[in-house]
């Protein structure tokens, strides 16, 4: 049987962590699967593969129950009134055009057309006359490079549901032309 479940662990892992986001949580219900084949009686086990794979799939429906328990709390806890995420969501959108300005240029224009003027990606690829998958992917690292440039300048603080409801400058920012009204004072 130890041969058996030397066997199973690789590709256990693998379909575990297909389902699972974390890394870590992953690693955490692989080894939660391997723990209850050990508590089990295993003489009363016919297909040890077949039995594996049956409890993953409930360990993984348990952990995701657990989660949306536990999000849901956080979400009935923390609701905040609407006005002070609007009001935080309007400053933080003004400083979006000057991360824009901060982008090579190779995105900058996508990243006006798209995140500015909020058009779709394929008009932006017809209109600059390039591929859409390059369009596509450039305004995803562009994304990316607008969020690398939002967590250097402040400490965003998320409602239950991702709403911003407040949000902190930090010393590393070197935009200082961004409207701080809303900040979280320490």
């Amino acid at each position: 049987m130890n041969e058996q479940i030397k066997h199973l662990y690789n590709p256990l892992f693998l379909y575990i962590r297909k389902r699972i986001s974390y890394l870590e949580d992953a690693e955490d219900l692989t080894q939660e699967v391997f723990y209850k084949l050990a508590k089990s009686d295993q003489e009363k086990i016919k297909n040890v593969k077949h039995w594996v794979y049956t409890i993953a799939k409930n360990t993984i429906t348990d952990y995701y129950r657990k989660k949306k328990i536990y999000t849901e709390d956080i979400t009935n806890q923390f609701v905040l009134e609407d006005d002070n995420s609007a009001m935080a969501e309007r400053e933080l959108s003004g400083c979006i055009t000057h991360f824009i300005n901060e982008l090579p240029e190779e995105y900058r224009q996508i990243m006006r057309m798209s995140e500015l003027e909020n058009r779709s990606q394929k008009d932006i690829a017809e209109q600059l006359n390039m591929n859409y998958i390059t369009v596509r992917s450039k305004i995803q690292r562009g994304r990316k490079k607008i969020k690398d440039v939002f967590t250097d300048c402040c400490t965003i603080l998320q409602g239950g549901r991702g709403s911003i409801i407040g949000y902190q400058p930090t010393n590393r920012c070197k935009l200082d032309k961004c409207n701080t009204k809303n900040k979280v004072e320490e």
